[in-house]
């Protein structure tokens, strides 16, 4: 399968370095890191490999990179047979690895070169010789009927994002940003979901994770985590945006939904056959994946949480607790993964 996928990579990509494939330069920026702590971080991982450049960089990051729970919604898709995965958007690789590690062959793009090349390290190091690498904008990509599965962990909210974006500058600073875009977020990012379902085989499946826009911890006053704002997840659009203009001098453009929203966006970009799933306490580090149903929510039950610190977490926790195991408020969830298929 090997060679007849990089000959179909090939033929959308034809410029190939350091075995990584591209279509022309290498434009395009989204990173937690600057790009000064990136230069740094990029001469660790050349002379010291992956792991070490975590460690020394960005330590609190290295379970967000390495923890093998971050994996547990790909357990949702069916692993019967071996086939082709698409990661959109798969920045330090975490699902990237976690699909190969399963013996699918894995197209890993990002838009984000210097994270292209940690995946690189990473792969070499985990000897996973099944994960190809893209470096494209994931709105732009023109695959057609190659892929059994299409990944978008934490990637659709950004999709209408057209600037670099640094994260620690994107947060809580009045951006100057050239790129204009009277488009709405919402428009594009359904069409990116229609990109994702052509490039999905027929039965193919697709598993997309991101937050409720009416999680429970965003009326208890934990900021958007986008806009770094309070409030702007669940309020009317057009009153988020006045909100984002006035405070940090830019529209707001990180949409994300409730789970029936979400389902109907997913549904009129094509796709037939639609699971939802509610996470806790977040899909980046699921501890529960339930079914968003009656009989979902009654399997709701306590779990262990590392990061329930302060006084203002373990406030929400038994919140939600009370809400879900009481009330059955599934609509609450703070987090979404639809399981689609083509």
């Amino acid at each position: 399968m090997s060679s007849n996928l990089i000959q179909k990579i090939l033929n959308l990509y034809p410029r190939q370095d350091e075995n990584m494939f591209f279509k022309s330069g290498r434009e395009g920026y989204w990173s937690n890191l600057s790009k000064q702590e990136n230069n740094r971080f990029q001469k660790i991982l050349e002379n010291e490999g992956a792991k070490r450049a975590v460690q020394s960089v960005i330590p609190q990051f290295e379970d967000m990179i390495y923890s093998e729970k971050r994996e547990a919604a790909l357990e949702l898709l069916d692993h019967e047979k071996s086939g082709i995965c698409i990661d959109f958007g798969c920045m330090w690789g975490v699902l990237s690895a976690g699909m190969a590690k399963r013996g699918h062959e894995v197209i890993a793009i990002d838009q984000t070169y210097q994270s292209l090349l940690f995946l690189k390290k990473r792969a070499e190091e985990d000897n996973l010789n099944n994960i190809h690498i893209v470096q494209d904008d994931i709105k732009k990509t023109k695959f057609t009927d190659i892929a059994d599965y299409a990944i978008l962990n934490g990637v659709l909210e950004w999709i209408p994002i057209l600037e670099e974006v640094e994260v620690k500058k994107f947060y809580g600073k009045r951006l100057h940003s050239d790129v204009k875009n009277s488009e709405i977020p919402n428009n594009i990012q359904e069409q990116f979901l229609k990109t994702v379902f052509t490039s999905l085989k027929k039965e193919g499946q697709m598993m997309l994770a991101i937050e409720n826009r009416h999680s429970h911890q965003y009326y208890m006053g934990r900021k958007d985590p986008h806009a770094n704002l309070l409030f702007t997840t669940f309020l009317p659009r057009p009153l988020s945006n006045y909100i984002s203009k006035f405070f940090h001098n830019k529209p707001y453009r990180n949409y994300i939904y409730s789970f029936k929203d979400m389902e109907n966006m997913v549904l009129r970009a094509g796709f037939k056959e639609c699971e939802t799933y509610m996470c806790f306490p977040d899909y980046h580090f699921p501890e529960m994946i339930l079914s968003y149903s009656e009989h979902g929510i009654i399997e709701y039950r306590k779990y262990p949480n590392v990061n329930r610190i302060t006084i203002k977490q373990k406030i929400s926790y038994y919140f939600e607790y009370f809400i879900m195991r009481y009330f059955k408020a599934k609509f609450f969830a703070p987090a979404i993964i639809i399981i689609a298929k083509k």
